[in-house]
């Protein structure tokens, strides 16, 4: 959702063809593509003249915006076209319904407000060769002006509240991170923009109010029951993945990047899901856990666990939400802790190697140790087989199993302080500051002494008989 709010001044002609006389209003606007409603785009405007004076001339003249108010009749302009597609020899056909802004005038008084709430429906086809887009293009048209009078017949609160319901259900999981100062470092507000850009390209048809409820049902057995995602790397590692983009063309480029990545790294079926599978599908990536046949794994390297991480709500079988938090102590070591959201029978968690006996999990917190094994393995696994993972032990060969080391100082202090030096006080440094200031003065004055001294002795013996 865009918001925007200018204030004016003096006399102008704005954007809409309004015209201000004298003195200075107030505009404000949201923009945004409706989440359940994909071919719908809002704009809600906010007019207000602050003045309070009845003399006041002061007065907005602007291009009348139709609504469905009362028994207002609502006109709007239906564009179509071909648009060719860059470096491809296919176009799409594309259709674009939007309510009509007459050029009629219409004053904002003194101490008053005025709102306009526009609506634009857009449909538009697959890719196809050019010879073929004109005879979808009737079809287009249809589809469009259906979903812009389906828009004009919702009371604009209801759109807007179907719009910001659907976006709280895609923020029902999520990921936080302890805040780093080290240079370069990627911290919560670049990866909740990144997060943010991906699931604003991606379709959410879960809560489209065009799908079916058998859509709904297989779009749920993929985001219940993920399949080998994901299989890379930890995705925090990859500075193209988290770039600050500067344009649409670099918002572009990042959310293809993530696509690509997941899709070719075992999350395809997560990815088609939609939003909310994307958004799975990223949490995964990030720590990394890999979905197995009858388990999930932590695949985390110990040392790369030298930051406070926690994830909210992984999906894991049918009404199954897993949260996952690791924490780094005083004594530099790192622990994972594990509790269930929810759950629709039982589970079990074991550390590296499972060794030890599986833990039963529950909505109470259960701490596993970080350990390091020879070869390197993940660090926790859960699965609701009890006896699958009573086998795991004898399936994952292991010469030598040990708790994680501590984390070196420097690194903690790295992220913590954004240098190798640790947590001292200002006063510690100034005091290190002045003391060799002092020491240099100290150095300079019996240097200059011994100069003078010097020649004092060189004159003396020059003249005397």
């Amino acid at each position: 959702m865009a918001n925007g709010r200018h204030v004016y001044g003096k006399s102008f002609l704005n954007g809409s063809g309004g015209v201000v006389e004298a003195g200075c209003i107030n505009v404000g606007s949201q923009l945004y593509a409706h989440r359940s409603r994909p071919a719908l785009l809002v704009q809600d405007i906010r007019i207000q003249n602050p003045s309070v004076s009845k003399q006041d001339k002061q007065k907005l003249l602007i291009g009348r915006g139709y609504t469905t108010n009362g028994a207002e009749t609502i006109k709007y302009k239906i564009f179509s076209s071909t648009v060719p597609l860059l470096k491809s020899d296919k176009v799409i056909a594309i259709a674009i319904a939007a309510v009509s802004i007459e050029s009629t005038t219409e004053r904002v008084e003194a101490n008053s407000i005025k709102k306009f709430h526009l609506l634009t429906a857009v449909h538009y086809t697959q890719p196809m060769l050019a010879e073929e887009a004109p005879k979808y293009l009737p079809d287009c048209i249809q589809q469009a002006k259906g979903e812009l009078e389906k828009g004009l017949g919702i009371n604009e609160k209801l759109l807007r509240q179907e719009h910001t319901h659907v976006w709280g259900k895609l923020w029902f999981s999520g990921f936080s991170i302890s805040h780093s100062k080290a240079s370069g470092a990627i911290n919560g507000d670049r990866i909740n923009r990144t997060l943010y850009y991906v699931l604003s390209n991606a379709p959410a048809p879960l809560h489209n109010v065009m799908s079916t409820a058998q859509d709904k049902i297989n779009i749920e057995k993929i985001l219940y029951f993920p399949d080998n995602c994901y299989s890379g790397h930890s995705t925090l590692k990859s500075d193209t993945l988290w770039i600050e983009p500067e344009d649409e063309s670099q918002i572009a480029r990042v959310v293809t990047t993530w696509m690509i990545t997941l899709e070719k790294l075992g999350c395809k079926l997560m990815v088609g899901a939609g939003a909310e599978g994307i958004l799975q599908a990223m949490l995964l990536s990030v720590a990394p856990l890999h979905f197995q046949d009858q388990h999930l794994e932590m695949t985390s390297i110990p040392r790369d666990l030298h930051r406070d991480l926690y994830f909210r709500r992984i999906n894991y079988g049918n009404n199954t939400h897993v949260n996952i938090s690791v924490t780094v102590g005083e004594d530099n070591k790192a622990t994972i802790d594990v509790a269930l959201d929810r759950n629709d029978r039982p589970y079990f968690g074991c550390d590296a190697g499972c060794l030890d006996l599986p833990v039963q999990l529950s909505k109470d917190w259960h701490k596993f140790p970080v350990k390091l094994t020879d070869p390197i393995t993940s660090v926790l696994y859960i699965t609701s087989d009890h006896q699958h993972m009573q086998e795991l032990k004898h399936a994952i060969h292991v010469k030598e199993i040990n708790e994680a080391p501590a984390h070196e100082h420097h690194v903690i202090a790295l992220h913590k302080h954004g240098h190798h030096f640790g947590g001292l006080p200002t006063i510690f440094w100034v005091s290190i500051a002045v003391l060799i200031i002092v020491f240099h003065l100290f150095l300079f004055k019996l240097i200059y002494n011994e100069y003078c001294q010097g020649q004092e002795r060189y004159a003396r013996s020059r003249y005397s008989l």
